[in-house]
């Protein structure tokens, strides 16, 4: 189930339901997830870039609070994460740099953390809170 984003020129439509912030992060997950189940669960739906690091930050902080997910939710959670290289993908991911919205300077991802309202990368230091003024900042 292993693509290769990178190789294509257009990012995946999933993509774009994960930056649509004029709604709540849950409810562009169930939608992408019903969209990637409809399509036959075609990989063009699995996220990767931004979208995968606030997906996959989403998970391992609704891990630590014992998050479950429905079987639908759970098989699209391991397809984008395989999609991405699995673990070694993540750690190449978090060596990644991207600007911090609230210092405009670049950091590595394993250290700074993103808004799911605004689909910013924020830093550490903001406490959990972003310029946008939501509070849904997981990583």
């Amino acid at each position: 189930m292993a693509v290769d984003h990178a190789h294509n020129s257009l990012p995946p439509s999933g993509n774009a339901l994960l930056h649509d912030t004029s709604r709540p992060f849950a409810e562009r997950l169930g939608r992408l997830v019903r969209a990637w189940a409809e399509s036959g669960q075609e990989a063009d739906w699995l996220v990767n870039g931004r979208a995968y690091f606030a997906l996959w930050c989403w998970h391992l902080t609704d891990a630590r609070r014992a998050g479950r997910y429905d079987e639908e939710t759970t098989a699209y959670l391991r397809g984008a994460h395989a999609a991405n290289g699995g673990a070694p993908g993540w750690d190449a991911l978090l060596r990644r740099r991207d600007f911090c919205s609230c210092h405009g300077e670049q950091w590595r991802l394993e250290n700074i953390s993103i808004c799911l309202g605004c689909m910013d990368h924020v830093c550490y230091q903001l406490g959990g809170r972003c310029p946008c003024g939501r509070t849904e900042v997981v990583g």
